[in-house]
C-alpha cells in the first residue's frame, strides 16, 4: 500500500497573500457558523447547487459549504498550498475575481452531463482547482513537499519527498478524469463531484496560459534553491465527504 498527501511547497513569494488567506478564513468562519448546526442538511439543499435546478446564488454560497471538517481540512489545505503564489501573479483584487469565476464555471460540466440529478453539491474544490491549474503553469517546476507512507506487510516506511509541481498536480488532474470516467453516475448518488474539479482545472489552465503568453513578466523565476529549513511542516489530512450530498 502507498499512500501521499501534498503538505506545503517551496515556492517563494513577493507579496502577502491577504485575499488567499481571506479565503481560507472565510471558509473556516463559514462551516464553524452553520455546518455545525443541526438543520445544516436543509441549509444546504437552499444554498447547495443543485444540477437539476440551479438558481445563481448558489453558484457562489455553494462554494462556502462543506460536508465535514475533513472535507473542509482537505480543500483548506489545497488552497493554502498553492494560493499564495497564485495570489502574487494575479494581484489581489486579480486573484479574488479568478477564484470566484473558476468557482462558479467550474460547475458547468456537472450541470450539462447530469441535468437530472437533484442531490446539492457543496465545496471549494472547482475554484481550488482552477487555482492548482494556474499554479502547475506557472509554477511547474516547483516542489511540493509530499507526506508518504509505504506499507507492506511488516515494511512500514513514511517521509517526506519534495516532488515538482507538474507531477503532483498532473497526477492528480488525471486521477479527477479517470474517476469521472468509471464512477459516471456516482454524482447521481452523492460523493465526489471529479466534473466538478475537471470543470475549475480547465477554466484556470486557460487563464494562466493567456497570462502566460500575455504577461510573462508577471510570473516570478526561481532561480536559486530555497532552504527547508525554518519552514512549516504540518500534517491535515484530506477526504471527500459523500453522504446525502455531493462534496467538491
Amino acid at each position: 500500500m502507498f499512500f501521499f498527501l501534498p503538505i506545503g511547497d517551496i515556492a517563494p513569494r513577493r507579496h502577502p497573500p491577504y485575499v488567499n488567506y481571506a479565503l481560507l478564513l472565510a471558509n473556516v468562519v463559514v462551516f464553524l457558523l452553520v455546518g455545525l448546526r443541526p438543520d445544516y442538511e436543509a441549509i444546504v439543499k437552499v444554498y447547495g447547487l443543485t444540477p437539476a435546478h440551479p438558481h445563481w446564488l448558489a453558484f457562489v454560497t455553494s462554494m462556502f459549504l462543506h460536508g465535514d471538517f475533513l472535507h473542509l481540512g482537505g480543500n483548506m489545505l489545497f488552497l493554502w498550498i498553492v494560493g499564495d503564489n497564485v495570489e502574487d501573479v494575479l494581484g489581489h483584487l486579480g486573484y479574488l475575481a479568478f477564484y470566484l469565476l473558476g468557482g462558479v464555471l467550474a460547475e458547468v460540466p456537472q450541470i450539462l452531463l447530469f441535468p437530472g440529478s437533484t442531490i446539492p453539491g457543496i465545496g471549494a474544490s472547482g475554484a481550488i482547482s482552477a487555482v492548482m491549474a494556474a499554479y502547475v503553469v506557472w509554477f511547474a517546476r516547483n516542489r511540493i513537499k509530499v507526506w508518504y507512507l509505504v506499507f507492506f506487510f511488516p515494511f512500514v516506511r513514511s517521509g517526506v519527498a519534495l516532488v515538482p509541481a507538474v507531477f503532483a498536480i498532473g497526477l492528480w488532474f488525471l486521477e479527477q478524469l479517470l474517476y469521472g470516467f468509471l464512477v459516471f453516475e456516482q454524482p447521481l448518488q452523492g460523493g465526489v463531484g471529479y466534473w466538478v474539479h475537471v470543470g475549475g482545472f480547465l477554466f484556470g489552465l486557460v487563464v494562466a496560459l493567456v497570462v502566460r503568453l500575455s504577461r510573462p513578466e508577471r510570473i516570478p523565476r526561481v532561480d536559486r534553491a530555497v532552504s527547508l529549513e525554518g519552514r512549516h511542516y504540518f500534517r491535515p489530512h484530506r477526504r471527500m465527504w459523500g453522504g446525502e450530498w455531493g462534496s467538491q
